[in-house]
This record gives structure tokens, C-alpha cells and sequence, in this order.
């Protein structure tokens, strides 16, 4: 399978998902509230259904690309995910005890991680790769 049949998907799913998610959200609140819904709950529905669809999205495992397109979209889609989260924080937390600075601070932690352990599987795969590669040398000479 190609990436651009993945992406579209992933997209039809993340509206299905998503789109589903927030109505069955939705109605329920309303079914059991006196009140009506306000925007910050409608929002804070939304956000939760996006975060729920990503971490979907980022754990199916897709056999038909190939392991580097799978990594990259395992990695943007679980980063997509801890991003909702984190607006979520930083929009209704109570207390206001996340702000911008501290988001920024999140994002960048978040980002870095994401890039060095990346970095480190990719270094320590090929040192293994090697590794298995002579070991097989090694017992190939000693059979002959």
C-alpha cells in the first residue's frame, strides 16, 4: 500500500472515529444534564475525541508500508496525541496551573525526546544489525 492509501485511511478513520466519539459524547451529556451544553464542554469533547483518534491511529499497525513510514507515523501521530492533551491542560486545568511558558517547555521536552530516542533505536539497531550479521558469518564459516 501506498502512503498517500494510508494517509486517506487514517483520515476517513479519524472522522469516523472522531466524529462518532464526540455525538456519542455528546448526546449522553445532554440526555443526563439539566442544562445545556456550554462551548468549553463541546471543546474539551473535542479535544479528548482528537487525542483518543491519534493514539488510535499511532498504535494500528499497518503491515503494508514499509518500517520507516510506520515508525515516523507512529511518532507524529502519538506527538498529535500528547499535543491535545496538553491544550487540554493548558485550557481547562483547573487552577490555571499550566500556561504558555510551561506548554512551550512540554512541547519542547516532548519534541527532543521523541527525536533522541529515534536517534539512539536507529544507532542501536544498526550496531545489532552488524552484530547478527558476523555472528552469521562466523557460524556459516564453521559449518563449511
Amino acid at each position: 500500500m501506498k502512503f498517500i492509501g494510508y494517509l486517506k485511511n487514517s483520515l476517513k478513520d479519524f472522522f469516523i472515529s472522531s466524529g462518532f466519539l464526540m455525538i456519542l459524547i455528546t448526546t449522553i451529556s445532554a440526555i443526563y444534564s439539566k442544562e445545556t451544553i456550554e462551548t468549553s464542554q463541546l471543546f474539551q469533547i473535542m479535544l479528548f475525541s482528537l487525542a483518543y483518534v491519534f493514539f488510535k491511529l499511532a498504535f494500528i499497525n499497518k503491515n503494508d508500508i514499509n518500517k520507516k513510514v510506520r515508525l515516523i507515523t507512529f511518532n507524529v501521530f502519538l506527538t498529535l496525541s500528547e499535543l491535545m492533551i496538553l491544550l487540554w491542560l493548558l485550557f481547562f486545568s483547573p487552577g490555571k496551573v499550566m500556561n504558555i511558558n510551561l506548554l512551550l517547555a512540554y512541547i519542547f521536552a516532548l519534541v527532543i525526546v521523541k527525536f533522541l530516542v529515534y536517534t539512539m533505536m536507529s544507532i542501536n539497531g544498526e550496531k545489532e544489525a552488524k552484530l547478527i550479521n558476523e555472528k552469521l558469518i562466523k557460524y556459516k564459516s564453521e559449518k563449511d
